[in-house]
């Protein structure tokens, strides 16, 4: 019996935070593209649960990560 079959590596949970809400989602819905100074490219992501709302972002996109 090895090590790595005691301790298996986990992958790391992937998502995004929802534009409207901030909360971290796992399940990221993408409504929206746009452009920041500099031509960084955005995707903007909503939760489940505004897919079918109407708001603006209050996500900091010059955060990485």
């Amino acid at each position: 019996m090895t090590l790595d079959h005691l301790f298996p590596q986990v992958p790391p949970v992937r998502g995004e935070h929802c534009c409207l809400c901030g909360r971290w989602t796992v399940a990221p819905v993408t409504v929206g593209y746009g452009s920041m100074s500099g031509g960084v490219r955005i995707t903007h992501h909503v939760c489940a649960e505004h897919v079918h709302t109407r708001g603006p972002c209050t996500v900091d996109h010059t955060e990485p990560g």
